[in-house]
């Protein structure tokens, strides 16, 4: 079934391309996500495939098979388009592929969303891993300020990937021509964005331990997003440690399903 959720994102993603006139499309990689770097295959195709790893200028570059990945891939290139679909489905399951249709160069988009990842939080700068799938949504509902989000829909004309659920969902952006010299202004989380950031990396922990019953939520997005607010509220209520902020979310989820 994931198979077959991921080859309709990858056709919507080819046709929204299409329409605007495009023959390729962008795609972020997180390596971190499988058992092997993807680089050394990139460098196998002719034509070559374009792409640009977004740690380029940051102290991660050091990690390039860790590094997410900004690769273009074009339609009309059988052998490209086959191995996305192989590589779609392949992480469908662990960290599905985030889709861009941007009219910028690659390098352009590259250079700017490098810019989104590097950013800071109480002075300190630090990875901000908003190629995530599985908390993208929640960067523009509950993380960051219009500001904040209007810097990533500033270079594409749309985002998409496929939910926990294996639906196809799209974001529309800006997708407006650069300037020359433009850049990406730094992210600076305050302290209330980077607790609830804690939150939905602890809502993600709190699921994998299967500790409710799966017949609680008509889907898997309505779990998550249930148990991330059960999180946001064990923060507020000043619950520090895993086993206490687990014990909260639970009493929490047990009255919601309940009514109480």
């Amino acid at each position: 079934m994931l198979n077959e959720y991921s080859e309709n994102m990858l056709e919507s993603a080819r046709r929204l391309c299409q329409q605007i006139g495009h023959t390729y499309i962008d795609v972020i990689v997180d390596q971190c996500s499988v058992d092997y770097s993807i680089i050394p295959a990139l460098s196998g195709f002719s034509p070559e495939i374009k792409w640009q790893s977004l740690y380029k200028g940051l102290p991660e570059e050091i990690y390039p098979e860790d590094a997410p990945l900004l690769v273009r891939v074009m339609f009309d290139d059988l052998q490209q388009w086959n191995w996305l679909q192989a590589l779609a489905k392949e992480m469908s399951s662990t960290a599905p592929l985030l889709f861009i249709c941007s009219p910028w160069t690659l390098s352009g988009l590259g250079k700017w969303l490098t810019e989104i990842v590097n950013a800071r939080q109480e002075g300190r700068e630090g990875v901000f891993r908003f190629w995530d799938t599985r908390i993208f949504s929640y960067l523009f509902t509950d993380i960051l300020s219009a500001e904040q989000q209007a810097q990533l829909k500033r270079p594409v004309i749309g985002w998409g990937w496929q939910d926990r659920d294996g639906q196809s969902v799209w974001l529309t952006g800006s997708g407006k021509i650069p300037k020359r010299d433009e850049c990406a202004e730094q992210v600076d989380f305050s302290d209330k964005q980077y607790e609830k950031l804690m939150c939905l990396c602890d809502a993600k922990r709190f699921i994998d331990q299967k500790l409710l019953m799966t017949t609680m939520f008509a889907s898997k997005e309505a779990e998550f997003r249930a148990c991330f607010e059960g999180m946001v509220s064990a923060t507020q209520a000043g619950v520090l440690f895993d086993d206490k902020r687990d014990a909260w979310v639970i009493d929490y989820l047990t009255r919601l399903h309940a009514g109480i």
